[in-house]
Parts: structure tokens; C-alpha cells; sequence
């Protein structure tokens, strides 16, 4: 089993998208806020007090408009690149504001990119500044830079100066501090993973399952052996999440890694729920790009239950359905076959649903109908609730029966509350159930 360690410190980073400068020096430990707060701008210039009082204004993707700049207005010139050459010396203020302004508001798409690209190619400078990183901040701001522009920024500095970009956490108003944090995070774990593994077990809730999303994000940049331990350690800690938290990573494994890879990787996990979830996400992503392919790689994992949902999964990735049906009608009698059949089952509950019913009339009470039926439901109960819980009560599992019936009622409550509520009083679902369908708590 994997275990999380100290070591993830002293693992070296590799796969960045952006390029990094050195290290700094171990950090003593701490918090990660406290110990990052006290060395940000022990070498580096840093902003007056009132450079980071927040405006009334907000940005595109939430970020505060910090000083009061005057909204630029751009004139249609390009600009000569050669001007802001990196062999000059640092960008000043003006030359700065100049190439956040062509940034955002340039016609044409090139100059757009070169001059954000030349922000980045700045913030990768032994020579960058706190100061530098605010005057940037407020043009974004006062020039409306779009979401992706912000995250690019956001995760730049994360990865080129993380002790300034963390400090920065405390400084930044709350209401824009999870933005912030969320798009800086990826950049700080890939160049400083145990710091932000730290910063993140700090949270709670919501927030801490969210943000470990784009912790992973940073750690896969990193290092994918450290990412695969870390989620490996979620898990032993009886995270809930954790199997949410593997998909992500194997999205992440086979972006930065291509399908080959990915593949390899998920292959070479330890059996068991993980690597179940990871083979799970590997199979959508084999299926967008070939489906027949997929299907042949998959069928290594019939028998193995823990790796039934990668069939579902090839089956509602398939955009081929009767090739799709025939597979799962030549696969052996599994777990995986039965998957495979649910999913064929809930694309036709959503747009053959009389010739769904005839088939299912048709079978035997067995696993198969109960799996079909469960499929079934999960296509209609969007458009038809109401007749989405008569079928839910059709399958013969007492567990599976109870578990379709309320997700199937969860929708049905949507579409007509009082008629849910008629149709629920006759079931025989408990009334704890209640809560999970209609949004009602129950004493």
C-alpha cells in the first residue's frame, strides 16, 4: 500500500508546465501559512499595506479590483516585442500595465497570447517581485482578464514564487480567497507538494474535498508517483472521496502521460477500489478515442468484480450502439456483463423507452432483468419520474430494488411534489428515505 510521507518534500519535481526556479531552502515546520507568511519577501520587494485592500469591483472570475487604475483603452497598434525583450532587465510598472492591457484587449489573437506569455515568461525570473506581481494583479482586475487568464496567473505564481503566492492567501479579501487559492494551489504543489498537502489538510468540508481536486491536479504535475501515493493515503485514512479523488488523478495521469500511459499506470495499481476507479476513468477516455480497442482491452477484466463499472463505462462511451449491444451480448456472464447491460438499458430508458419495456417484459426474473430494469430507470426517471418508480419497484434485490426507487424518486419529486409525496406515503421505503428524495428532514 502506498504511504504518505515526508518524502513527498524531498521528491524531485518533474513535468511541470511551467519552469521553475530553484528551491528555497527546507522549510522549517509549521503551518503552512505562518511559515510561508514569515519568509515571503525576506528577498524579494514587497507591496506598500495599501497595495492589497480589496475595491468594490470584482473581476471576471471573482478576483478583487485592488487599486482604482484606470481602465486602459487600447489603440489597435501592435506592440514591438523586441521593447520588452527578457535581456533588457525586469519589466516595469508601465511596461507591465502596457502588456496586460494588450493581453485582454488586443483584436488580434497572436499579440493576445505573446503579451500574457511575456507576463509568465517574467514571473519566471530570479528577478520577479512582489511588487511586480501586484501591478499585474490590478491590471488583470481593472482590465476585466478573463477566468483562464486569471488561472494561468494564479497557478504561475503558485509555481514560480510559492512562498509570496501562499502569503498572499491571508491578504486577499475572503470573499475571493477560494478562487484565488483554488487556481493557485496546482502550481504550489508542483513545485512544493508538501506544502500544499499541508495547506489543504488545514481546511474542512466542502472546501477541503474541493480543493484536494486541485491539489491532485499539481501533484500529477509534479510527480505521479507522489499524486498516486497521496490519494493511496486518503484512502487509508477512510476519506470518503477517495475513489472520486483516484478519477481525477487518472485523468490527470493520462493527460500529462497520453492513453499509453495512463493505461500502464491504472494496469499497475494495487488491486482493489482504486485502481478500480482509475481503470473506471481510464476506460472513458480509451472509449472517446477507440471505442472497438477498448472494448478488446477490457474484456481482460471479466471475472474481476472490483472492475465491473469499466464496462458500464465502454458501453455509454460507445457512440456505436448496436456495436455496443452486440459486445456486451458476447461477453461472459459477470459482474462486468451485467454493468455493461445496465448501461446499454439507461441509454434506451432515455430514447427507446417502449422498446426498452417490451425487452424487459420479456426476461426472466433474474440479475439480468433487475440490472436492466436499474439501467432502465436511471435513462427514463429523467423525463418520467412518476412511471421510473413503478419499474424501480420491479426488481427483485430488496437492496438494489430500495436504492433505484429513491433515486428514481428523487427526480419524481422534482417534476410533481405532491404526487411523490401520495406515491411515497403507499411505498415501503423508511422515512429516512424522505430526506434523500425530496429534501425533507425527518426527526
Amino acid at each position: 500500500m502506498f504511504v504518505v510521507g515526508s518524502q513527498f518534500a524531498e521528491l524531485p519535481s518533474s513535468g511541470s508546465v511551467l519552469p521553475k526556479k530553484e528551491k528555497p531552502d527546507p522549510f522549517v515546520k509549521a503551518s503552512p501559512i505562518q511559515e510561508i507568511s514569515a519568509l515571503a519577501g525576506a528577498e524579494k520587494p514587497t507591496a506598500s499595506p495599501g497595495q492589497n485592500d480589496s475595491s468594490t469591483g470584482q473581476g471576471v472570475d471573482g478576483q478583487p479590483l485592488l487599486l482604482s487604475l484606470p481602465v486602459g483603452k487600447w489603440n489597435g497598434k501592435g506592440l514591438q516585442f523586441e521593447d520588452f525583450a527578457l535581456e533588457k532587465g525586469p519589466l516595469s510598472e508601465g511596461q507591465i500595465e502596457e502588456l496586460v492591457l494588450a493581453a485582454i484587449k488586443s483584436s488580434d489573437p497572436v499579440e493576445r497570447r505573446r503579451a500574457f506569455d511575456r507576463i509568465l515568461q517574467e514571473m519566471q525570473q530570479d528577478s520577479f517581485t512582489v511588487e511586480q506581481a501586484m501591478t499585474i494583479r490590478k491590471a488583470m482586475a481593472n482590465n476585466k482578464a478573463s477566468g483562464e487568464q486569471w488561472r494561468d496567473f494564479d497557478y504561475a505564481w503558485g509555481a514560480n514564487d510559492p512562498e509570496a503566492a501562499v502569503a498572499y492567501i491571508e491578504q486577499i479579501p475572503d470573499r475571493y480567497r477560494n478562487g484565488y487559492t483554488g487556481n493557485m494551489l496546482p502550481g504550489l504543489a508542483s513545485v512544493e507538494p508538501q506544502i500544499a498537502i499541508d495547506l489543504v489538510a488545514e481546511m474542512e468540508g466542502d472546501l477541503q474535498r474541493r480543493m484536494t481536486g486541485r491539489l491532485i491536479e499539481g501533484l500529477a504535475d509534479n510527480d505521479i508517483g507522489v499524486a498516486t501515493e497521496y490519494v493511496f493515503g486518503l484512502a487509508e485514512n477512510e476519506d470518503p472521496h477517495a475513489t472520486q479523488h483516484m478519477r481525477k488523478l487518472a485523468r490527470e495521469v493520462v493527460d500529462n502521460e497520453g492513453l499509453e500511459g495512463g493505461l500502464s499506470w491504472a494496469e499497475n495499481l494495487e488491486e482493489g477500489p482504486l485502481q478500480g476507479a482509475a481503470l473506471w476513468q481510464v476506460a472513458n477516455e480509451f472509449t472517446n478515442e477507440d471505442p472497438e480497442a477498448a472494448s478488446q482491452w477490457a474484456e481482460q477484466f471479466v471475472g474481476q468484480d472490483q472492475n465491473a463499472r469499466l464496462f458500464g463505462e465502454v458501453v455509454r462511451e460507445w457512440d456505436d450502439r448496436e456495436a455496443a449491444e452486440a459486445w456486451v451480448a458476447s461477453l461472459e456472464p459477470s459482474q462486468g456483463q451485467r454493468d455493461a447491460l445496465s448501461a446499454v438499458f439507461g441509454f434506451k430508458g432515455a430514447h427507446q423507452p417502449h422498446e426498452a419495456v417490451q425487452e424487459i417484459i420479456d426476461m426472466p426474473v433474474s440479475q439480468d432483468r433487475d440490472f436492466a430494469i436499474n439501467g432502465f430507470i436511471s435513462g427514463l426517471a429523467v423525463q418520467d419520474g412518476e412511471s421510473a418508480v413503478i419499474w424501480a419497484a420491479e426488481i427483485s434485490d430488496p437492496g438494489m430494488r430500495q436504492a433505484a426507487m429513491i433515486r428514481a424518486g428523487r427526480h419524481f419529486f422534482r417534476q410533481d411534489q405532491q404526487a411523490a409525496m401520495d406515491w411515497f406515503a403507499a411505498s415501503d421505503l423508511p422515512e429516512a428515505s424522505l430526506s434523500q428524495m425530496a429534501g425533507v428532514k425527518v426527526d
